[in-house]
């Protein structure tokens, strides 16, 4: 029976070195890739942000867009009562009116008549 050994591959053949100036770039490079990708999450946060807010803002423009159609159809109701009121309010001053001249027809024909009786009775 033959055992066989395996053992590591020499690594020493397989490690490139490259020149200090391209590691720094390289470097650099990987800095600004995560700067740029922390800015990104700040912009993105900051535009989700705004879309809340501007979401808030529209929420509250077409709310006092409702009470303004609230507060219109409550003054053209008002109107519509006012007029009612002054349309009622004249029909009745008529009314009274009208009474006052029957009262006051009534009251020169009774006094004619009650002139005329007494005439009369005192003439006999």
């Amino acid at each position: 029976m033959g055992l066989t050994a395996s053992s590591q591959v020499d690594t020493s053949k397989l490690v490139k070195c490259l020149p200090v100036a391209t590691v720094r770039q390289i470097i650099k490079d990987l800095l600004s890739g995560d700067s740029a990708k922390l800015q990104l999450q700040l912009t993105e946060s900051q535009l989700i942000e705004t879309e809340k807010k501007l979401h808030l803002k529209d929420s509250i423009i077409n709310s006092m867009k409702d009470k303004e159609k609230n507060y219109l159809t409550i003054q053209e109701y008002n109107k519509e009562q006012l007029i009612l009121l002054n349309n009622y309010s004249t029909k009745v001053e008529n009314d009274l009116k009208k009474e006052g001249r029957k009262n006051n027809v009534r009251s020169v024909i009774q006094s004619t008549l009650l002139l005329s009786l007494t005439f009369l009775l005192t003439k006999k």
